[in-house]
């Protein structure tokens, strides 16, 4: 009897000892992700990938994307798993409390996630809510006056050093999915670049690249940019003139 029981505890040993030698190693772990006193985020863990590049990309709860890339682990080969370590900074400020830090390994073929992990952690960093203006057809539905904008909240963080550069950001990429359904959009494009806001005396220069040269479109349409883009500045410089250039074309810009 003794000797049976001894037999099946070894059965049992070399069962188990088989099912972990299955185990294999995941082709992604996130480690640890936290945020640091300056607002960048601290991300750290292991991966096998092509060109030993891990995917990393963070939004917060709203889906706002606050930063994509990528970073190189120590592998001695692709083939093999490496350890990664990086702090990034996130382009725009998150508009929740919480955030949620993804690393992930990309097919070589498609771009398509093949692994993944995340962490959701605490941004905690202090904001200021300021106001982003656009246009919206069911608090102006006849649309008569084109330079009719009104203001959604946006946070940006409380020690920006450009809080109108931050906040002209929240301009450019537009409403949320939920003000697009309560009426709100955007008549600025998504797709300008900010060379440089700049105050002189009794005015505040913002100077747009080439992109804005083209964004015309009728009266109406050039109308409500300038709008959107003047009251969005005023809510954080209201005693300012905002001067609109392109590559500091003041004269052509925003034409019919």
């Amino acid at each position: 009897m003794k000797k049976i029981f001894l037999v099946l505890v070894m059965l049992i040993v070399v069962a188990l000892t088989g099912c972990k030698a299955k185990v294999s190693q995941k082709e992604v772990v996130l480690k640890n992700a936290q945020v640091l006193s300056d607002g960048t985020v601290h991300v750290e863990g292991n991966g096998r990938a092509f060109e030993s590049n891990i995917g990393i990309k963070i939004y917060d709860a709203n889906d706002n994307i606050l930063y994509t890339g990528s970073v190189v682990t120590n592998a001695p080969d692709m083939s093999q798993f490496g350890d990664f370590s990086t702090d990034v900074t996130p382009l725009v400020f998150p508009q929740t409390d919480s955030i949620t830090v993804e690393c992930f390994v990309a097919s070589p073929k498609d771009g398509s996630i093949v692994a993944s992990d995340s962490k959701k952690i605490n941004y905690g960093i202090p904001y200021q809510m300021v106001e982003v203006f656009f246009g919206n057809t069911k608090l102006n539905p006849e649309m008569i006056d084109c330079g009719k904008v009104f203001p959604v909240n946006r946070r940006i963080a409380k020690n920006s050093k450009n809080p109108v550069l931050d906040t002209l950001f929240f301009l450019i990429e537009g409403p949320t999915k939920d003000e697009k359904d309560n009426g709100y959009f955007a008549s600025t494009p998504n797709n300008l670049t900010i060379n440089y806001v700049k105050e002189i005396g009794n005015k505040i220069q913002v100077d747009f690249g080439k992109e804005l040269m083209s964004a015309g479109g009728g009266s109406c349409k050039v109308g409500a940019i300038r709008a959107e883009i003047t009251k969005t500045v005023n809510g954080l410089k209201p005693v300012l003139d905002v001067v609109i250039s392109s590559n500091e074309n003041v004269d052509e810009v925003l034409q019919p």
